[in-house]
């Protein structure tokens, strides 16, 4: 099946069992493209499978529930700053930073895919690029979520407008 643009939508009318399933069908089009793409890339498959793993967690577990764009190819930097640089660090309590950049290094792969199936744009692509980069932001998001008290609890939290 040849990948569209529907195949990127974040489908949220009405949570029927028929809507989850034409999201899991776009989104497995999406991610067997995503893996042809690795393997003619010559990606070893312990490496594909990672990224598909850490890409698709992105997608399924926190876009789709968390985000309110109705595709994943509204994603930009700040989309991936909120994932990683918060949801993630809060919602796994203990990641490694080894974890992090194993993410950031995932959804690289992913976005390049993606813009070189020409779905998003140069601009757009470049954005993501810089975030994937920063290790260090994300490095020290996760050293002063450890030790943030009180008041910079907060702040830390509400630095990138994260729903309680």
């Amino acid at each position: 099946m040849k990948l569209e643009t529907k195949n990127f939508a974040c489908i949220k009318e009405d949570n029927s069992e028929e809507e989850n399933e034409r999201q899991w069908e776009n989104s497995k089009i999406v991610f067997d493209e995503f893996r042809k793409y690795l393997s003619e890339k010559n990606f070893k498959e312990e490496l594909i499978e990672r990224q598909l793993g850490y890409s698709s967690f992105f997608v399924m577990n926190y876009f789709f529930v968390y985000e309110d764009l109705l595709s994943v190819l509204e994603t930009d930097d700040t989309t991936l700053r909120k994932f990683l640089g918060n949801w993630y660090i809060r919602k796994n309590w203990s990641p490694t930073f080894k974890e992090m950049k194993e993410i950031l290094s995932a959804l690289f792969d992913f976005f390049e895919f993606i813009h070189h199936k020409e779905f998003i744009t140069n601009e757009q692509f470049e954005k993501i690029r810089q975030v994937c980069k920063d290790k260090h932001w994300f490095e020290h998001r996760l050293k002063t979520y450890k030790t943030a008290e009180g008041n910079a609890f907060k702040k830390w939290i509400d630095e990138y407008n994260y729903d309680w």
